[in-house]
């Protein structure tokens, strides 16, 4: 073997153990990390802000277990205070890339969603004091109180809900 094929050899074991290390599979050298499941992640709030009638939420996905993925878009729920779902119908919000975000251990992946205050809509406006997040493709979810941090259960205008895609970092 020539000194050329060796160190082709050596460069391939080291981007294989680095990938490793990482939690991200080298391309060709293994298998993807599996999805993440409810089970293995906690849910975090990282901010909300609200200007011009438009709600925004962040929360975050940590995983407490081994490396795992997220791809797509996280199911939402709104719920009345006694834990009925008044609606699921979030439109996935397009123009953002959607991407495959490797989850190590103790590290975090993040969600938001969004609505219209419903003082903003002629009639119909709901009143929803909790929300439940599912992570994409698990049927487990997480309750997320949002009275305390909304000063009260928010109203939300029928029709206005979307929800981004998971990303590595916080912000859509």
């Amino acid at each position: 073997m020539s000194r050329r094929d060796r160190l082709l050899v050596c460069f391939a074991c080291v981007a294989a153990a680095g990938a490793a290390a990482l939690g991200a599979p080298a391309s060709g050298l293994g298998a993807p990390v599996p999805p993440c499941k409810s089970s293995q992640l906690r849910l975090k709030f990282v901010g909300f802000q609200g200007a011009t009638g438009h709600r925004y939420w962040q929360l975050a996905f940590k995983n407490v277990g081994h490396a795992c993925g997220l791809r797509g878009f996280s199911r939402v729920e709104l719920l009345a205070q006694d834990g009925h779902v008044i609606t699921s119908a979030f439109r996935h919000e397009t123009g953002f890339p959607v991407t495959t975000v490797v989850v190590g251990h103790d590290k975090r992946a993040f969600v938001a969603y969004t609505y219209v205050d419903g003082g903003f809509c002629t009639t119909g406006q709901f009143h929803a004091s909790k929300a439940r997040l599912f992570p994409p493709g698990d049927a487990g979810g997480f309750v997320f109180n949002m009275a305390p941090k909304n000063m009260g259960p928010p109203y939300v205008c029928p029709g206005s809900e979307g929800v981004f895609p998971v990303t590595s970092k916080p912000g859509p």
